[in-house]
């Protein structure tokens, strides 16, 4: 049985590391979702590798972005995938067509603004095709519980991911916290950096 093709969803920080015209500054330089898939690929546990986003424009920019960022450091891994749409176009719906280009128990990533996971996940289950989303998997709790009720009647499963839970830093505030005792007073505090309102601009 061939390995699964996987379509990456959303081409800014998390799965390419590039934002902005170019590398991040976070600690995502090289991004972590297409890294993984990249090497996921050379293990042969994934096959064909596909990315859409809403601006074909950036394609160019990114696959050197990852060349320079990833094969050049990695032993030259294999960094090629397949974009949609293509380098000339801007496409809020192109996901569709991406989505249709996969066959059924195929998989997704989806790593875009949280408005817009529900529609592009309802569509590739309709479409038998397995996902995994960035938390959180919906706004709504009725949208949810509808993935929930598509997912079953296709025969995919569907994924939420909770990546702050890995981050050193609240692995640490969780140990330190354990020994801190009751507490009487809690604040806490988190901003999202400047730039990704830059990124998350392009799918309003």
């Amino acid at each position: 049985m061939a390995p699964p093709s996987v379509l990456m969803v959303g081409t800014g920080e998390y799965t390419t590391g590039f934002v902005g015209g170019g590398a991040s500054g976070s600690d995502k330089k090289v991004g972590v979702v297409g890294l993984t898939m990249f090497d996921l690929r050379r293990r042969g546990k994934v096959g064909k590798l596909s990315m859409v986003g809403v601006s074909g424009r950036k394609f160019p920019a990114i696959k050197q972005h990852l060349h320079k960022n990833i094969s050049e450091v990695y032993n030259g891994l294999d960094v090629s995938f397949e974009s949609f749409p293509a380098d000339d176009q801007t496409d809020p719906d192109a996901y569709k067509a991406a989505i249709d280009a996969l066959e059924p128990g195929s998989a997704i990533t989806i790593f875009t603004p949280d408005t817009t996971h529900y529609p592009i996940a309802l569509y590739a289950i309709q479409r038998k095709i397995h996902v995994l989303i960035t938390k959180p998997a919906t706004k709504l709790l009725e949208d949810h519980l509808k993935l929930l009720e598509e997912s079953r009647k296709h025969g995919v499963f569907v994924f939420i991911e909770h990546h702050k839970r890995f981050d050193p830093a609240y692995a640490d505030a969780r140990a330190k916290a354990q020994k801190l005792g009751d507490f009487n007073y809690f604040y806490s505090y988190m901003s999202q950096p400047k730039f990704q309102l830059e990124t998350f601009k392009a799918w309003a």
